[in-house]
């Protein structure tokens, strides 16, 4: 996956250039492709977070600090999404739940809810389907 900084992604789609270059030629809107491949790909986190979050319950602050609905930006042609967890809004206590501290374990499955290499595949199958969908949809007309 094509990691941009901090708790964001990109783009992870193999020759992503070229499909952008086709959907244009097509008639298709790149930038509005994108913005789908990303939300579409922070749909795919949030969830498994939701889910793997139920154990650590006790106030609910972290659980509330998962990024549910993040909007796409954009820095010049780049565009990236905010995953995970929101550190600056209740999400801290994520850092030590997914790294561990000395007196806990980590929560190995909560690290690959964001960067495990399974979830990785699945949004990169994942913006690809949209990639070709939207293709598939301008060339049709």
């Amino acid at each position: 996956m094509h990691k941009i900084g901090k708790n964001k992604i990109g783009l992870a789609v193999d020759g992503i250039e070229e499909l952008m270059e086709r959907l244009e030629q097509a008639g298709g809107k790149a930038e509005q492709a994108a913005e789908k491949c990303l939300k579409e790909s922070a749909k795919i986190i949030a969830p498994k977070l939701h889910q793997d979050m139920k154990k650590h319950h006790r106030s609910g602050k972290t659980e509330a600090a998962i990024i549910d609905n993040p909007d796409v930006e954009w820095e010049g042609t780049t565009a990236s999404i905010k995953i995970g967890f929101d550190i600056d809004n209740g999400g801290l206590a994520s850092v030590f739940l997914m790294y561990g501290t000395p007196r806990m374990q980590k929560d190995q499955k909560l690290y690959r809810d964001i960067y495990g290499s399974a979830v990785k595949k699945e949004i990169k199958e994942k913006q690809e389907e949209i990639m070709q969908r939207e293709i598939a949809e301008a060339m049709r007309g």
